[in-house]
């Protein structure tokens, strides 16, 4: 927990317009040297708009914030760390910092699963493969009726 704590204060912040990427790996400008921090965009009043965070030039996740007073996330994206630039998960936030939806991505960054909340609970389920659904696509209206359909690369199954 401390190192977690140590880590966390020694990370820099710079503005977004500090960084070049050059093959997938981030660079700070001022040094030419990979960054690791995080980099932010914000609004010419001070509201924080979007961060990367990034290790050893890697980008590890990113947030997209709501616009309000508040700094609350409406969007979070985690990153593959062994590949640059390869999407691992999507998380989407509602006003009250509930997730309702998830999209899980393989270690290639392809679509393997799209998940849907409503109060924390699982209300649509639906396996792909990349584009097309492949797999179990799960349903739970608003009256509790389950319903699941089978998908085969993209076609119902009978």
């Amino acid at each position: 927990m401390f190192f977690t704590f140590n880590k966390m204060v020694s990370q820099e912040t710079i503005e977004m317009k500090e960084t070049y990427i050059d093959n997938n790996l981030v660079y700070q400008s001022i040094n030419d040297k990979l960054f690791t921090g995080i980099a932010q965009k914000k609004r010419k009043n001070g509201h924080l708009v979007y961060e990367e965070e990034y290790e050893n030039g890697i980008i590890l996740s990113s947030n997209l914030y709501y616009n309000g007073k508040e700094k609350r996330v409406s969007n979070k994206t985690i990153y593959n760390p062994n590949k640059p630039l390869v999407l691992l998960q999507e998380h989407k936030y509602d006003l009250k910092g509930e997730i309702f939806e998830t999209v899980t991505y393989n270690n290639d960054g392809i679509k393997i699963l799209l998940e849907q909340f409503e109060k924390e609970k699982l209300t649509y389920s639906c396996q792909y493969l990349g584009k097309k659904k492949n797999g179990i696509e799960y349903c739970l209206n608003k009256n509790g009726v389950e319903t699941q359909i089978e998908y085969r690369n993209g076609k119902k199954v009978k």
